[in-house]
């Protein structure tokens, strides 16, 4: 079993929002080698050092290439994309997943682009409090139909 802290934990650790690409830790895959679970020539599959909910399940695709944006990677670095998605697939399995792609967004992240996998079904007020502790301002009120 991985050893996989909070993020409540990743935040008292880095003390801070933003890792620029001099301290980034999604380009140190030497320190990462341990929760790598699929390379490819582009990208990379790990576990999240600090899941959401703790759900050792959740994995990052990571492309080698430090970019902030996705409209940074070229088309053979998008290709590749259709590699990272059967490999969840296959890794899930029957198992709901949902995805999110983060990039930069004003200094909220890590500063390199990077996919999220996370199994199980994302539910609008799960996501909601999530995007409100990340700064993002939430104003309208919706009503969520059962």
């Amino acid at each position: 079993m991985l050893d996989l802290g909070t993020r409540e934990d990743y935040h008292a650790k880095i003390g801070h929002w933003v890792f620029w690409e001099e301290d980034c830790p999604l380009c140190d895959r030497k320190n990462n080698k341990a929760r790598i679970i699929w390379e490819g020539k582009h990208w990379y599959v790990i576990h999240n050092k600090y899941p959401y909910s703790g759900n050792e399940k959740h994995l990052m695709a990571v492309p080698y290439k430090h970019v902030k944006y996705s409209r940074e990677l070229n088309g053979e670095e998008f290709s590749e994309l259709e590699e990272v998605q059967k490999f969840m697939k296959d890794f899930y399995g029957d198992e709901q997943y949902f995805s999110a792609t983060r990039e930069s967004m004003g200094n909220r992240s890590i500063e390199h682009v990077h996919m999220h996998f996370v199994p199980w079904k994302l539910q609008w007020k799960f996501l909601r409090c999530m995007l409100e502790n990340q700064g993002f301002p939430i104003k309208a009120e919706v009503e969520i139909k059962k």
